[in-house]
C-alpha cells in the first residue's frame, strides 16, 4: 500500500447520526462545512476524539486517526 492509497481510505464520520464516508485524507473543515451544507445543518456540535471543539482552528487537518462526530444542536423551547 501507497501514500495515495492511504490518503484515499474511507473512514467514517456521524453526522447527525447517520454514518457517512470520507476519506481519510480530505481536509476536516472544507468536507464537513461542505456535507453540513448538503444536509441543510446550520447548527451543531463538533466532537473530535470525544472532546467538543469550540473553534474551527482546533479541528485536526485531515481525518486521519481521529474519530469525528457532528451532533446536530436544536435549542430546547
Amino acid at each position: 500500500m501507497n501514500l495515495n492509497e492511504l490518503k484515499n481510505e474511507k473512514v467514517k464520520v456521524t453526522i447527525a447520526g447517520e454514518d457517512v464516508e470520507v476519506k481519510r485524507g480530505d481536509p476536516v473543515k472544507d468536507t464537513l462545512t461542505r456535507i453540513l451544507q448538503e444536509k441543510g445543518i446550520d447548527s451543531f456540535t463538533i466532537l473530535v476524539d470525544g472532546e467538543e471543539v469550540t473553534s474551527t482552528n482546533d479541528l485536526p487537518e485531515t481525518f486521519d486517526g481521529h474519530e469525528i462526530e457532528v451532533e446536530r444542536y436544536v435549542k430546547a423551547g
